[in-house]
């Protein structure tokens, strides 16, 4: 009989004490007792860090400042720390979900943040270079900066929905899954990308999606289309 007493967190424990056991059993009966104890740390440490994860978010978001370039800056910086608390989730429950979604989340949060760093920076290069005037070294730098850390970080949002889609349950994804996976990669141009992940997604959920999803994203797949077509003119 279930302990109808526990609360929402020490059933999380639990659930993930049971997926870490199974990761770390092995045959001999010998390890039983240290893999137990084991599992029980390794969640432990998950629910701790995602504790903190949860602060350091919760801080960026009441900090936060649209108009103030800095202000993305430090966001950026605090959401990369919490990142590799997340890794550590990541290594520990490698078959769990929901790590590598919280994971993917902060990574795409962090490339748009860099995205928009490089956009300012670009849009202060951009009549410079056009006037054929001398560009700032240190602009220059930021720009290039901000592009560099855009990709980087779009390409790890990438590999984890990539993960998630291809070896979790049907149970565990949804339309929004793939509509975010898609938004990473035109943010990288790759539009081959982007009109693939749409086609999963009308393939896996066409008959449950409205008529005006399914209207929206058709729209798109043949909008990426035409600009693959336009790249090889």
């Amino acid at each position: 009989m279930p302990d109808r007493n526990l609360t929402p967190i020490a059933t999380g424990l639990v659930a993930m004490v049971l997926v870490i056991a199974l990761l770390l059993s092995g045959c001999n009966p010998a390890n039983g007792v240290r893999d137990g104890e084991d599992a029980v740390e390794a969640a432990q440490t998950i629910t701790r860090n995602r504790t903190i994860v949860d602060r350091i978010i919760s801080d960026v978001m009441e900090e936060f400042d649209e108009d103030n370039p800095d202000s993305i800056v430090q966001g950026i910086k605090k959401y990369e720390d919490a990142v590799l608390l997340l890794d550590e989730a990541v290594r520990l429950a490698p078959i769990s979900t929901q790590p590598r979604l919280e994971r993917f989340r902060l990574r795409k949060r962090i490339a748009s943040g860099y995205h928009y760093l490089y956009a300012v920076a670009d849009e202060e290069c951009k009549p410079l270079e056009d006037d054929n005037l001398v560009v700032p070294v240190d602009l220059l730098e930021r720009r290039a900066a901000a592009k560099a850390g855009s990709r980087r970080w779009f390409l790890l949002s990438i590999r984890d929905m990539k993960r998630h889609l291809q070896s979790s349950p049907i149970s565990y994804q949804n339309p929004t899954q793939y509509w975010d996976l898609q938004q990473c990669h035109v943010a990288l141009g790759n539009y081959n990308g982007a009109r693939n992940t749409l086609l999963d997604l009308l393939s896996a959920y066409g008959s449950r999606l409205s008529t005006r999803d399914i209207r929206e994203i058709e729209s798109r797949i043949r909008l990426y289309a035409q600009k693959m077509l336009d790249a090889e003119i």
